[in-house]
């Protein structure tokens, strides 16, 4: 009976316990369903789990588009093409 670490490591020696080697887990598929989702696919509607808020939040879309209006307003008031008072008025 191995009740011990000394009885398993007896057993381990005479050959009655091995060691077997570890399982590989090929990351392949996962791999290759992630370059299928970069490409868009397997994102239909039965796929969405969380609402169209939760994915892409509209707080979030809004500040992209401030930010890139507010970089072509600073663009175009140094190229002088607006005023500082046409700037203030535009945000």
């Amino acid at each position: 009976m191995a009740n011990s670490r000394q009885n398993i490591r007896k057993l381990v020696k005479d050959g009655f316990i091995i060691r077997k080697p570890q399982k590989i887990h090929s990351r392949s598929r996962a791999r290759r369903a992630h370059e299928a989702k970069q490409k868009g696919c397997h994102s239909g509607y039965g796929k969405r789990r969380g609402t169209r808020e939760a994915r892409l939040p509209t707080k979030i879309l809004w500040m992209r588009r401030m930010r890139v209006l507010r970089r072509l307003l600073r663009k175009y008031l140094e190229a002088k093409k607006i005023d500082k008072h046409m700037t203030m008025t535009c945000t």
